[in-house]
């Protein structure tokens, strides 16, 4: 392509870039107004239910909280923590990372359950790797799982997705593609959010022509997250973006207020996962290849490409690896053949490779050595822990100062064990002796006693994440101030708090105001379906709030 036509490309996307956007409102503006008309008939506005989800993706709790607390929030301030219940550290869902959590806070499952285990993944028995993050493969994650949704299960009632790509059952979905998609490109992130924002006006258009209020608004919002990625959470710009997305979601809520729909409404604020500081970066990848002599499979082939031809590639090597968030890295590794303790090959891809596997790896062009894979990846500074499965079914993670194994028992309880060093997790004082000794506790129990920790909710969360048959043999979490990739400078996706807990507010009838504690993003949809008068499905990872456990403020 000539310059003169590249110029030309540019100008004609931006200028389809604003007429798509035409009538989004400045980044400033009237505190209380997006310009929105909510108004209904008034028979319809006496009869609305339903709920809004503000989605507002990487706000590190830490940093949410100080700005709330410095009044830099007034409109969430307002809008939901005067009026509901807050928890200013719920547990996000492992890993941390976006789209895991978004099927997670919809399905009210756990990434495992569910089967969306990260942005990427690499499925062993099909031979497909997946990347959401790609444009072709970013629209399937509806397709990739089969659990149902709370669009679904409101199913006969208008509900809409703006911009949120785990959206399947929804009426509507609205995905900005053009306006949206050409704006992220040129890193206009805040316009991108705004955009979203003013689609409302769609959805109040459709109450209006169908008499009724939709049953639920998801809204996604991404300014935060990928100014973190940019620009660190250190960074002006990162705050900034939190007080862009406080403005913006205040003057809609103006509009909803003067509309008499508020306090009709339940609105919840929330976000997907936390953000951690991420200047130095591990190409785990490289390592494994060049580093180690591994035969690493680099390209990432899903259903374009024919199984018989998958299968030719992925048979000339014997591991993958999957990295989302930037710091959470699933390693699938073949498993050896060995004769008479030598290494000859590898058996075919749905063989897992145990940890006496890895800690014998066969390495180098013609299988001549073997590394202690684990060690090795733990004895390099950007890794915080790794973990594995045992056969027996129990899940180990190690640290550098030790490690520990968590086993389910019948009823879903479950054991810890230390296996060495001394308090790995820094549970000493917070969780029973008891526990820290062996005896079972439920999820809940662990989630009440670690949720102060460094590793909250880590025995239910790491023991169900590897019930996923996505998930490789041997999983990484990046240490603080490290990644595994080399584009950004902040990270998410392990079991650290920093990268778990997300702010949580729920404010609407029925909901009394003050702090909530021991409550987990994926709670979301249960405690939604009860509010609405909804049955809440038996079998899911969430359970509804019990809003009388809520402190007063």
């Amino acid at each position: 392509m000539t310059l003169r036509r590249f110029q030309l490309l540019i100008c004609a996307l931006l200028a389809a870039s604003f007429a798509a956007g035409c009538g989004v409102p400045a980044a400033q503006g009237p505190a209380d107004s997006y310009g929105l008309d909510f108004s209904l008939p008034p028979q319809v506005r006496q009869e609305a239910r339903g709920v809004i989800l503000f989605f507002v993706d990487g706000l590190n709790a830490e940093i949410f909280s100080e700005m709330l607390d410095n009044g830099e929030l007034p409109a969430i301030k307002k809008y939901f923590v005067d009026r509901g219940a807050f928890a200013p550290r719920a547990t996000a869902s492992l890993p941390s990372s976006t789209l895991a959590n978004q099927t997670s806070v919809v399905t009210g499952l756990m990434p495992a359950r569910h089967d969306i285990i990260g942005t990427e993944w690499f499925d062993r028995d099909s031979l497909v790797f997946r990347n959401y993050n790609s444009i072709a493969q970013k629209n399937t994650v509806d397709g990739d799982h089969n659990s149902p949704t709370i669009y679904e299960q409101l199913d006969g009632k208008t509900t809409w997705a703006l911009f949120f790509q785990s959206h399947r059952g929804a009426s509507e979905f609205v995905e900005n593609r053009m306006s949206g998609g050409v704006s992220y490109f040129f890193g206009w992130y805040e316009f991108v959010d705004r955009i979203t924002l003013y689609r409302l006006k769609m959805a109040a258009h459709v109450a209006r022509l169908r008499n009724e209020w939709p049953a639920f608004i998801s809204i996604y919002m991404l300014g935060p997250d990928f100014r973190a990625y940019t620009k660190g959470i250190d960074h002006p710009l990162y705050r900034e973006a939190i007080r862009h997305s406080d403005y913006q979601i205040g003057r809609v809520l103006g509009d909803m207020e003067r509309a008499g729909l508020l306090d009709q409404l339940h609105i919840v604020l929330l976000s997907d996962h936390g953000m951690h500081r991420a200047p130095h970066h591990f190409m785990v990848e490289d390592y494994l290849e060049k580093g180690l002599g591994i035969g690493l499979a680099r390209k990432k082939l899903w259903e374009t490409t024919s199984f018989v031809k998958r299968a030719e590639y992925y048979q000339k090597f014997n591991a993958a690896v999957m990295v989302c968030g930037d710091g959470f890295a699933s390693i699938y590794l073949r498993r050896p053949v060995r004769r008479n303790g030598i290494a000859v090959g590898f058996e075919n891809w749905l063989s897992h490779s145990t940890i006496e596997d890895m800690q014998n790896y066969p390495a180098g062009e013609h299988l001549e050595r073997t590394v202690d894979l684990p060690t090795q990846l733990l004895g390099h500074p950007a890794v915080d822990s790794l973990a594995y499965r045992c056969e027996d079914g129990a899940v180990r993670v190690r640290r550098c100062d030790g490690e520990a194994e968590f086993k389910v028992h019948e009823g879903g309880l479950i054991s810890y064990r230390l296996v060495s060093g001394d308090d790995p997790f820094g549970w000493n004082g917070h969780v029973p002796a008891e526990a820290l000794l062996g005896q079972p506790m439920s999820g809940r129990q662990w989630l009440a006693a670690t949720s102060e920790t460094e590793y909250p909710d880590l025995p239910q969360q790491i023991t169900t994440l590897f019930e996923s048959h996505r998930l490789g043999d041997l999983v990484l979490f990046a240490a603080d101030g490290y990644d595994f990739r080399d584009n950004n400078v902040a990270a998410h996706g392990g079991p650290r708090a920093v990268d778990m807990q997300v702010p949580f507010i729920i404010a609407g009838p029925g909901v009394p105001r003050g702090r909530m504690s021991n409550v987990r993003s994926v709670d979301l949809t249960p405690t939604l379906l009860q509010l609405l008068g909804e049955p809440v499905p038996p079998d899911l990872d969430g359970q509804p709030i019990d809003f009388t456990k809520v402190r007063p403020q």
